[in-house]
This record gives C-alpha cells, sequence and structure tokens, in this order.
C-alpha cells in the first residue's frame, strides 16, 4: 500500500540515528581530553652540594657522600 512512505521514514531514522552518534561521539572526544592528568609521582631530589640525582630516600648521596637533609 504506502511501502514508499514506510521505506522513506526508515531511512529517515537511520539518517537522525547517525547524526545524533556522531554528535555524541564527538562530544565525549571532547570531555576526555579536557581531563586533567595526575601529576607525576616525585621519586628523586638533588643533592645540594654536588647536584647529582638522588632517590627521595636517601639519607646519604651517591656522588659525593655527603649528608643530606630530610
Amino acid at each position: 500500500m504506502n511501502y514508499g512512505v514506510f521505506i522513506n521514514t526508515i531511512i529517515s531514522l537511520i539518517i537522525v540515528a547517525f547524526a545524533v552518534f556522531v554528535v555524541i561521539r564527538n562530544i565525549n572526544k571532547l570531555k576526555r581530553e579536557e581531563e586533567p592528568t595526575p601529576a607525576p609521582q616525585v621519586t628523586t631530589k638533588d643533592c645540594p652540594y654536588c647536584l647529582s640525582t638522588v632517590s627521595i630516600k636517601a639519607v646519604r648521596c651517591l656522588s659525593c657522600t655527603s649528608n643530606i637533609e630530610a
């Protein structure tokens, strides 16, 4: 009977659903990019005497063997 109207309605529904899908997917990508990344954990510090890098838990410098204050 009205096969043409039914097919036209189905095609219109598919086009609108695809457009909504693309818009929502792009919005989700933008939200994901806006989230800040956490700051990295500090695991090293500099020796005040020789300026070499030592572990944060070290109490003595590996290079110059001086005491490092906490």
